[in-house]
């Protein structure tokens, strides 16, 4: 059996060059067996299609927090409780801070501050925006509400420059997502805990 078989895995794609690799990791998930759910941001979509996630993750994409929903309950909630896991890949700066704040102007962040499930957080931006005193606090905020952080690897960046700051190699993503819904770890050791109710 698929080890995440019966599992909803919930992908935030938001927007960054590197939106482009969601493609493999929705398509891994379902390879997996996960039932995999995307949410795309606004800024996502100008990188890469929701036709191309949807094709990939063999259900609708979902993205507008005021389209009418299909069902009676509130897209946003369903979502968030449907999740066994919250994977955002890639966590730009601008939703790392929205994140961390509490802010919500859109599905993802409403989907985040709703959810009661795990969260793997793998940024990806330029180094300097990655190493911005705001963008490390917004980071260490987030770890201490319980949201794992897979961090982002060297090289060379979209901008030319070579530096830390490129998006977790896919398999590393997938790993952590395979670790903490098979043994309740991240691969690195730990595991992911789950805050209490508000927490986030």
């Amino acid at each position: 059996m698929p080890p995440l078989k019966g599992k909803t895995v919930v992908l935030g794609v938001t927007g960054s060059i590197a939106g482009f690799k969601a493609a493999d990791i929705a398509s891994q998930l379902v390879k997996l067996g996960a039932d995999t759910r995307v949410v795309m941001t606004r800024e996502a979509e100008r990188f890469i299609t929701p036709l191309t996630l949807q094709t990939l993750s063999r259900n609708p994409v979902a993205g507008d927090l005021w389209a009418p929903p299909a069902a009676w309950e509130p897209e946003h909630i369903a979502l968030a409780e449907r999740a066994d896991l919250l994977l955002v890949a890639p966590a730009t700066a601008h939703i790392l801070a929205c994140f961390a704040h509490g802010l919500a102007p859109d599905l993802l962040t409403c989907v985040y501050l709703a959810t009661r499930a795990p969260v793997l957080l793998a940024p990806a931006m330029n180094s300097a925006m990655l190493e911005h005193p705001a963008t490390r606090a917004n980071l260490e905020t987030l770890r201490a509400r319980g949201n794992e952080i897979i961090e982002p690897a060297s090289g060379v960046l979209a901008c030319g420059t070579t530096g830390n700051g490129r998006l977790a190699p896919v398999d590393e993503i997938i790993a952590r997502v395979t670790a903490a819904l098979t043994t309740g770890g991240t691969g690195t050791g730990g595991s992911v805990p789950t805050p209490p109710r508000g927490a986030r």
